[in-house]
């Protein structure tokens, strides 16, 4: 055989899972579709003076795996987004978003706690939770911003999903960048992996004697760990023989993958107050960050139906320096980028979410299939959608081959 285990994709779920399978003394191989390792972390250091996220770029909660792997390494990290620090376009003018949200955190408030108390209630969406509750005005629209935060919308976001992420914590503890770039996890993990790259894989053929994966040849081993993004899963862009069992196949289908597109903008100076950790834009460009503050870059991060509406002419950039042009001070763009995971063939969306009645299902994705063992953060119940959730999912995944497949 090739390997004892063959790990279909390289980023963070991939590499979690081969690292932990070989440091338990299996031989790995990774096929890796990409130019590079990362997946949804891609970490960019031409664009700017200072390492640009084109993907991944929070770090939630110190607690959770991607906060204690970069304890681990010793990454330096700088806090990201916090609400005393927030601003938000209203009425053409730049409020203090903690001031301008204040009148409606009673509603708020009364909001979450009915989604935490949703346990053991039939399940619904988040929109429909909201109109029950007559939500409206800045109440509503800062529900709008938790739905876009997910890579959802409040029609398509089940409400036992959110109560159930709520419930994990991880996400608690405040955010924080790492400063020399998310990519320095994703190396690590890398070490001493045998990844392979330019090689998508085009069929997993699985059998009671081991696995054959079919990219640029035949590969053979005794498990495999899959990988590929939910997007890619939905695509079809690998085939599985046998096919998959009816309910992962059904997972597939209902869960969500949203596009989700980053509009990266470098000015020629600062021109937003330098204390700004985010800027809640408007309907159609929901939220914008400084990456450092200090320094004349934006992020523009747009999820859902509005990442899709963005691509049109006159296109992503324009349509961001529309919303912004009242408040540029006289500053000009010097360069900008588009990073639109939704049309990215190896990614096909940003990250996934679930819709009512679907809470359930990622358990169903993430259920071993004989030989074939299953990762990423589609697969995650604590923190979907993120890294920490990548990473988890790829130990698991790991922790189940060791447990079905002797040293």
């Amino acid at each position: 055989m090739d390997a004892d285990v063959i790990v279909v994709g390289a980023g963070a779920a991939g590499l979690a899972a081969a690292r932990r399978l070989g440091t338990a003394g299996l031989d790995v191989l990774v096929l890796e579709a990409r130019w590079r390792i990362g997946g949804r972390v891609h970490t960019d250091r031409g664009f700017t003076r200072f390492p640009v996220e084109r993907g991944a770029e929070l770090l939630q909660g110190a607690e959770s795996p991607l906060g204690q792997l970069a304890k681990e390494i010793g990454a330096r990290q700088t806090p990201a987004m916090t609400m005393r620090r927030g601003r938000v376009l209203d009425g053409g003018r730049m409020r203090g978003l903690l001031p301008w949200t204040l009148p409606a955190v009673p509603k708020l408030a009364a909001v979450m706690l009915a989604v935490r108390r949703s346990a053991g209630k039939p399940d619904q969406s988040f929109a429909e939770l909201l109109a029950r509750r007559s939500v409206g005005g800045r109440a509503l629209r800062m529900a709008d911003a938790v739905a876009h935060d997910v890579c959802s919308t409040p029609s398509d976001l089940s409400v036992h999903e959110m109560a159930a992420v709520m419930g994990g914590a991880e996400e608690s503890g405040g955010q924080q960048r790492l400063r020399d770039g998310l990519d320095q996890v994703i190396d690590y993990l890398a070490q001493d992996c045998v990844i392979e790259l330019n090689n998508p894989v085009k069929v997993i053929r699985h059998s009671a004697d081991g696995v054959t994966v079919e990219a640029d040849r035949a590969y053979t081993a005794r498990a495999v760990v899959v990988s590929i993004p939910l997007g890619v899963l939905k695509a079809g862009g690998t085939e599985f023989a046998p096919e998959l069992p009816a309910a992962k196949q059904h997972a597939i289908e209902q869960l969500r993958m949203y596009s989700a597109t980053k509009v990266i903008l470098h000015f020629d100076q600062v021109w937003w107050p330098e204390s700004m950790s985010y800027l809640l834009a408007d309907p159609d460009v929901p939220v914008l960050w400084p990456p450092r503050p200090t320094e004349p870059v934006l992020t523009a991060f747009v999820t859902g139906p509005r990442s899709d509406a963005l691509r049109p002419p006159p296109g992503p950039v324009a349509r961001v320096l529309d919303v912004l042009r009242p408040h540029l001070n006289g500053a000009e763009l010097v360069d900008s980028q588009v990073v639109d995971w939704g049309v990215d063939p190896w990614s096909r969306g940003g990250y996934s979410s679930a819709a009512p009645g679907g809470t359930q299902l990622r358990d169903v994705l993430a259920a071993p299939f004989g030989r074939v063992h299953f990762a990423g953060e589609a697969t995650d119940t604590t923190s979907p959608g993120t890294v920490s959730g990548a990473l988890r999912s790829g130990t698991r995944a790991a922790e189940e081959v060791l447990r079905s497949v002797s040293p």
